[in-house]
């Protein structure tokens, strides 16, 4: 498309990234893009020492693949008993979170999630000081010889009913994500208070890359409504945020989110390609969302729905997706309005025409603009489902997509 920014390498993406005066980016990328990679890049690229000095200045925080590996379980494979997982205190990670001690406010986020069943309890694990030798270090106190003990690490135990457990892989997802956010609350709360000497002056981007993977729908929606207030309480702060994903129902409500969110402004919707030529070069594209017709990230919404109606588990955020596609279709066949795509759908029957138009529109904007946050009740009557079950069927048999586009793009 005339609108596409085209890359050689990811190194050219991020320069992009940095150069760009856009408060938040959100970017769709398909699997095997190279997000993970970008973000490395960018971290790489802003992170540099400064004079000549041997130690980095810290101009990002970042959540990736590799924010959840400085987390490891001790298994104790002996007994299968005592479970605990743990992380080197030594490590920016590590360090920013002792530096700051909000574990109370993790335990807090954590439970948010898991609805107070499991309980995180933070320890500090010693161990007998060595020298160079690797001979056992003494201190003399009077006439003792007291051992010294160093603390590298943090343990994390979980009681589930009042017994420790290994929490699951998805649990251990979210309870690594509750850490990012507790930080990134405080940096924000911090950097937006003129008074305050932050130890966090420094830093001016904030890259998150797929923190909901392996969730549930609950999980992700909730995820992306608390990530969408986050990043709104810094609007009186100079942080520039980039998010990447490649799971559509979480780039959705985040969109629809952000794109209501008053505080949130100058902001960027990308959809990101990498694309093989014969020749073997590769190019990164990134299209802007909000220009660009129903193609790659629309069709993995299309196929979100269409796995929600064959399975009958249809919910509020589907009317959200539902109406994401209806404006890129009216996009793309040049309507002014999305409504004008329901005209000519049947639903029991019954076909939509100007005259009943209005009903079913209320009922999108109803379920998009209420922000998402009423999500204790998010249970839709049998009649919701059935009617958007209904405008989904009659959608895909007016409005045929290109197989070959959707099997690219797939």
């Amino acid at each position: 498309m005339a609108d596409d920014k085209i890359f050689n390498t990811l190194e050219d993406v991020a320069d992009e990234l940095i150069s760009s005066t856009k408060k938040v980016h959100l970017i769709y990328a398909f699997n095997a893009t190279g997000k993970t990679r970008l973000s490395t890049i960018l971290k790489d690229k802003l992170n540099v020492s400064e004079n000549d000095e041997e130690s980095e200045i810290k101009k990002i925080l970042y959540f990736n693949a590799f924010t959840e590996d400085l987390f490891t379980w001790e298994n104790d494979l002996e007994n299968d008993v005592d479970r605990y997982l743990k992380y080197d205190k030594r490590t920016f990670f590590g360090k920013l979170l002792e530096d700051q001690q909000q574990f109370e406010q993790v335990i807090i986020n954590f439970q948010k999630y898991v609805h107070n069943l499991t309980v995180p309890s933070f320890g500090d694990i010693e161990s007998q000081a060595i020298d160079s030798s690797g001979l056992p270090i003494f201190d003399k106190i009077g006439d003792q010889r007291i051992p010294r003990l160093l603390s590298n690490f943090k343990e994390i135990r979980f009681t589930l009913d009042g017994n420790t457990v290994k929490i699951s892989r998805g649990e251990e997802r979210i309870f690594v994500w509750s850490i990012f956010i507790t930080l990134l609350e405080l940096i924000i709360e911090e950097l937006s208070d003129s008074e305050i000497d932050s130890d966090f002056q420094n830093i001016k981007y904030i890259y998150i890359d797929d923190p909901i993977s392996s969730l549930d729908d609950n999980n992700i929606i909730d995820s992306a409504i608390f990530l969408k207030d986050v990043i709104a309480k810094s609007e009186n702060t100079d942080l520039k945020f980039i998010l990447s994903t490649h799971q559509p129902l979480f780039y959705n409500v985040l969109y629809n989110e952000i794109r209501f969110e008053k505080r949130i402004k100058r902001t960027c919707f990308y959809v990101m390609k990498k694309e093989i030529d014969n020749n073997g070069e590769v190019k990164y594209i990134l299209t802007d969302v909000e220009k660009d017709s129903p193609f790659g990230y629309h069709l993995k919404v299309r196929e979100e729905l269409r796995r929600a109606v064959d399975s009958g588990r249809v919910e509020k955020f589907h009317y959200a997706l539902f109406r994401n596609l209806l404006e890129k279709t009216a996009t793309f066949l040049g309507y002014g309005r999305w409504e004008e795509v329901l005209l000519g759908l049947e639903v029991v029957g019954e076909e939509i025409t100007k005259e009943n138009l209005e009903p079913y529109a209320q009922r999108f904007d109803l379920f998009t603009h209420n922000r998402q946050s009423d999500l204790e009740y998010r249970e839709l009557q049998e009649r919701e489902k059935n009617t958007l079950i209904e405008l989904f069927n009659s959608f895909e048999k007016k409005y045929k997509f290109n197989p070959k586009e959707e099997n690219e793009n797939g």
